[in-house]
């Protein structure tokens, strides 16, 4: 029913720089509208009397990869069974890839605001920065990394992107209606309990390294011990690819250590980098937002760099830890996630669930 490519994906495929491909890509919002209006007149007779659900501003550009979008999927099996891609919906989903008119435009009966990356002033895309207010007054549900007042913006939800990268143990993640706080505390209890092989000294997984920090830690650590590097900076190892088909956790178990600062420091901004670390057992090294998850996460079961600061207490413990297995396993025997954050999850989760509900009764029923 779908064309398999929105019209930009033709008009860009000769620019041969990938980087400057992807951004006029992500960035063309009108070219990308005008493809989706042609496809729409391909099946719009087809979903007539459906209920609709449609995807702006995110990574997926083609409609046919909107259907593995989280949102419409939980919808979908829990509230509207025969929910369609479609233009004009009745819920739209945005997330922060472009300039935000069609957010502005939108008639959607129920609108929906995600951001998986950073929408703050130090946003390391400057475009993402455009959506530093969470669209709190643009939208009907909003799920970002701000921690805003939740009371007076009832229609905000924290919600950062490392709750569903690691509480997701059952299908539809932390929203499924089977999900109970024994899930959330089995994880937690995993995460915890979790131990390095210790077979090797220190990794750094990125893809870029724009704020530069990355390649400064990875300087300093590097005079201590090797550090392997299995993605696109300073790549120095395979094994992630040929030995572990991509699987980051299981690859990270062999090391004492994982370097993994966040891209940007901003309040609020944690993602999946730092649970990365906790869930495999190895010690992180890390920096961003020094609240880190506020009481959620022993902050004494980490190691923070500080950007052009003298870290040289830290290199000194990075040395004792690898010098010392009994001074390392107690470093890393250390409770890493408090119990606090069952009732955390489980209050964001309810917070998601009844208003998707409330939204839903009343404007689509």
């Amino acid at each position: 029913m779908y064309l398999k490519k929105n019209l930009i994906e033709y008009l860009v495929w000769i620019i041969p720089i990938y980087r400057l491909r992807n951004r006029i890509r992500n960035n063309s919002i009108f070219l990308k509208d005008l493809g989706y209006r042609i496809n729409y007149a391909n099946y719009k007779d087809k979903i007539k009397d459906k209920k609709t659900f449609f995807v702006r501003n995110d990574w997926a550009i083609n409609e046919i990869e909107f259907k593995y979008n989280y949102f419409y999927n939980f919808i979908k099996d829990n509230y509207i069974p025969d929910l369609e891609i479609s233009y004009n919906p009745d819920i739209e989903f945005f997330g922060p890839n472009g300039r935000r008119y069609f957010l502005n435009k939108s008639k959607a009966k129920i609108k929906i605001f995600y951001t998986g990356e950073c929408v703050s002033k130090n946003a390391i895309d400057k475009s993402w920065a455009e959506y530093s207010d969470n669209c709190v007054n643009d939208v009907d549900l909003s799920l970002g990394f701000d921690r805003l007042d939740e009371n007076k913006f009832n229609n905000y939800v924290r919600f950062p992107i490392w709750i569903n990268y690691h509480f997701n143990t059952i299908g539809g993640g932390i929203l499924n209606f089977n999900y109970t706080k024994n899930d959330i505390k089995k994880v937690i209890d995993n995460i915890n309990n979790a131990k390095s092989k210790k077979n090797k000294f220190a990794s750094l997984v990125a893809s870029h390294d724009i704020p530069k920090i990355r390649t400064e830690i990875f300087n300093k650590i590097n005079k201590i011990g090797e550090v392997k590097c299995a993605g696109k900076l300073l790549h120095n190892d395979d094994t992630l690819k040929n030995e572990f088909n991509n699987n980051k956790i299981e690859y990270l178990r062999d090391f004492k250590f994982n370097i993994c600062p966040e891209n940007t420091i901003s309040d609020g901004y944690i993602t999946e980098k730092l649970f990365d670390s906790f869930k495999a057992g190895c010690i992180p090294i890390y920096s961003g937002d020094e609240n880190i998850e506020l009481d959620l996460v022993n902050k004494n079961a980490l190691l923070f760099y500080r950007k052009d600061e003298d870290n040289s207490e830290l290199l000194k413990e990075v040395e004792r830890l690898n010098k010392d297995d009994k001074l390392f396993d107690a470093f890393q025997n250390q409770i890493k996630i408090n119990d606090s954050m069952v009732d955390y999850l489980w209050e964001r989760r309810e917070k998601i669930l009844n208003r998707l509900e409330e939204l839903i009764n009343e404007r689509l029923k």
